[in-house]
């Protein structure tokens, strides 16, 4: 039987909105992605049921990364017509069809069980929530326009789609009521519940977990030179990743408009330091004050969820750092050599050292137990990561940073030189002051 789950990609800012005036918009997408996974565990613990994601973008990054196998997308219009059309869809090569939404975390397998026996005889079943909608309905038919015009997340909708059902003369089962989570009073009602183990949601117990201990202070160290052409929009995206503790720019005495640039953008420090970029972001972790630093590169943009990963990644107390896998872009730019910029991802993914492209990211009291970065002029970022290795666990996050693949396309065998030869001179032994002097600087 199709088993219909409707859910949009569980981001920042367009997830769980209402609870995010109380969480934030990072820790409610954290709590969005939690919700879906619980749902989904249940859904496909079934052997009877045909597991089918409906959603508004089927093709996204987070169904991707879940390994979610067959999707739908929704479609346009209201939470009625995008119903409606699903229904249409999956009663046409099955008897009987259910849709549940992701906002009950651990609805019950006997929940479902019943739905899908009840329909043995009714036309139509209904799971009601507490608060006047419904977690479920299973239809055998779906008369055109059976779902048009009714009133959505309302305290009426439950009772409205049921007179609804009736009308077109459907014989409707009722399940026993179960829970949503929308409210702030719902989020402490699911909390009792899993206290007093009425509910079994392990993924939002996890993440309920860490909301309550709360996300780490994050510091945002940029060390830059002469990047003008970019570093605001570099800002202003960043800004839109998710609230940092704090955003340090440092300064390598850049001969162009950078620091103007970076001190235009509200929230931002600008500071200076010795040129070198191990140099520009030891100076920059001395200025921090965040209970974790994370180190990103001018040319590299962090995925919109980056914050949660990296609350998630540290919320293991043997994680002492991490760094996220990369994605190389053409950078507007259209080049034959396109397709191989992808190669120097393939890195990012199976290294357990992670390179300073990856958006390496450390907790402040190992960095200054390690002294920070070792000022080389080559493969500090490296350097640092083996030695941190030492100090605990690294963890490479299950998302990607985009990186600008601009140097790749200016000099591609030299930047494929150093991309993939210098680190493997500097494992043998290499001094980096030889290689600098011999090959220069791929920044």
């Amino acid at each position: 039987m199709p088993l219909l789950v409707f859910a949009k990609p569980p981001r920042p800012g367009e997830a769980k909105t209402r609870l995010a005036t109380r969480l934030g918009s990072v820790a409610a997408a954290e709590l969005a992605t939690a919700f879906f996974a619980d749902t989904w565990g249940a859904v496909t613990a079934l052997t009877w049921a045909r597991p089918i994601l409906v959603t508004t973008e089927p093709a996204a990054r987070e169904w991707r990364r879940a390994r979610i196998g067959e999707t739908w997308a929704q479609g346009d219009g209201d939470l009625g017509a995008r119903l409606g059309r699903a229904f249409e869809r999956a009663l046409g090569t099955s008897s009987a069809a259910l849709a549940v939404g992701t906002d009950s975390p651990g609805l019950p397998p006997r929940l479902l069980e019943a739905a899908r026996a009840s329909l043995d005889s009714a036309d139509a079943v209904l799971g009601p929530c507490e608060d006047g909608g419904f977690y479920l309905l299973g239809l055998r038919r779906c008369p055109r326009d059976l779902l048009a015009g009714l009133p959505w997340s309302s305290q009426q909708t439950l009772a409205r789609t049921r007179e609804r059902l009736v009308e077109r003369g459907l014989r409707v089962h009722i399940l026993p009521t179960w829970f949503d989570v929308d409210r702030e009073e719902d989020l402490d009602a699911l909390r009792r519940k899993l206290d007093r183990g009425d509910v079994a949601a392990p993924a939002t117990a996890r993440a309920l977990a860490r909301i309550a201990r709360g996300s780490p202070r994050v510091s945002v160290v940029l060390p830059v030179l002469d990047e003008e052409a970019r570093i605001a929009a570099q800002l202003r995206a960043l800004a839109e990743v998710g609230s940092w503790h704090e955003v340090i720019v440092v300064d390598g005495g850049s001969a162009d408009r950078t620091v103007e640039r970076a001190g235009g953008i509200a929230g931002v420090r600008v500071i200076e330091s010795a040129r070198g970029r191990g140099a520009q972001m030891n100076r920059g972790a001395q200025a921090a004050t965040g209970d974790v630093l994370l180190f990103l590169h001018a040319d590299v943009r962090l995925p919109l969820d980056a914050p949660a990963h990296i609350a998630a990644a540290l919320a293991d107390p043997a994680v002492v750092g991490g760094a996220f896998r990369t994605w190389t872009v053409a950078d507007g730019r259209r080049s034959r050599l396109g397709p191989l910029l992808h190669l120097a991802d393939l890195r990012s993914r199976y290294s357990r050292v992670p390179y300073g492209d990856q958006a390496i990211f450390v907790r402040a009291a190992a960095f200054e137990r390690l002294g920070g970065f070792p000022e080389l002029p080559l493969m500090e970022d490296v350097a640092f990561s083996r030695r941190l290795r030492r100090l605990g666990r690294i963890r490479t996050v299950p998302a990607r940073v985009e990186v600008s693949g601009r140097r790749f396309l200016a000099r591609p065998l030299y930047y494929f030189f150093a991309m993939n030869v210098l680190p493997v001179l500097f494992a043998l032994g290499f001094p980096p002051a030889r290689l600098a002097r011999r090959y220069g600087n791929p920044r």
